[in-house]
């Protein structure tokens, strides 16, 4: 079912802990990233979640009441997907020739606020995915579009942004979609206020994104604010790494599409059996556990499309 590229693909997961509310410092090193990519004949780069502009206070979160991050100050850290940070990159992208994938609290036309990712092509193509599981956020809209997209090099690429990874099916509909990679960026937990919990969740995310990768026969590249990884189709780790805030690491493999025809994940899609599977769309049973909030308003289904933006 993947759309099958017919090249190799270098790519690169390059973590960082952006500084909250920083903009032009987190720009500057996400540019500085992106030349050192070049150099290295990477063709695309993979920033984690909230790069351009930090992300949630992790203070709220350690707290576990998510409304102690006010809306007035999300929406002081928001800016707009073309707004001078995300052009800034894709004219880095443009002069370079490396693809990028930025994160970014986003402040939407219609004034909500989405938890967002743009991935930058060469040539000024922006593809620009919004969180789809908000995880209790009260101040961050859903996102309500799978994002999977061709680019220039041939590879069909999807991409999925931190509480997205929790739910199996969002991955299996990424490669439904045709997908050969997942971007998987992600917002690192604070160790040092969440504690414990912090541990869990990322032992967890780390765990299940190889899983992701072997059920799905597809390569996934994942870096959030301390350490990155890319994966092949048949869940093998074959490039990770860890980094501090002050660290310039960046983590490279190359990807050969061969893999994805031969693998499990790939042969087991084509045994699916879909004529069982209609309970899937329905809505959770009763006094099932969700992720979104009882008082959160309904959204209705989940298209499949994705959103494009070209520079003008």
């Amino acid at each position: 079912m993947c759309s099958m590229p017919a090249a190799t693909l270098r790519v690169a997961s390059i973590p960082f802990a952006a500084q909250r509310g920083a903009v032009d410092h987190n720009v500057a090193r996400v540019v500085a990233h992106i030349d050192r990519a070049a150099r290295a004949g990477v063709g695309l780069a993979v920033f984690p979640e909230a790069s351009l502009t930090g992300g949630i206070d992790s203070r709220a979160a350690s707290a576990g009441d998510a409304r102690r991050t006010h809306r007035a100050d999300l929406k002081a850290l928001a800016v707009g997907i073309d707004s001078p940070c995300v052009r800034a990159v894709a004219a880095a992208v443009d002069r370079t020739g490396v693809a990028a994938g930025v994160g970014l609290i986003e402040r939407a036309a219609s004034g909500e606020l989405y938890d967002s990712y743009a991935v930058c092509l060469p040539g000024g193509e922006r593809h620009v995915h919004r969180m789809l599981q908000t995880d209790g956020q009260p101040h961050i809209a859903r996102g309500d579009a799978f994002t999977v997209f061709d680019t220039p090099a041939g590879w069909r690429l999807a991409v999925l942004v931190g509480g997205d990874h929790y739910l199996v099916e969002n991955a299996r509909m990424a490669s439904l979609l045709g997908a050969a990679l997942l971007v998987a960026p992600q917002a690192c937990p604070d160790a040092a206020t969440m504690g414990s919990e912090a541990d869990e969740t990322n032992a967890w995310t780390r765990h299940a994104l190889p899983a992701r990768a072997l059920d799905n026969g597809m390569f996934v590249v994942y870096s959030d604010g301390g350490y990155g990884a890319i994966v092949d189709p048949f869940g093998r780790i074959v490039a990770r790494g860890e980094h501090g805030a002050a660290d310039d690491g960046m983590i490279v493999a190359d990807l050969d599409p061969a893999l994805i025809g031969t693998s499990p994940g790939q042969r087991w899609l084509d045994a699916r059996r879909p004529d069982l599977y209609a309970r899937l769309a329905r809505a959770s049973h009763a006094g099932a556990a969700t992720f979104e909030p009882r008082s959160a308003n309904a959204r209705g289904s989940i298209a499949m499309s994705f959103a494009t933006v070209r520079r003008v």
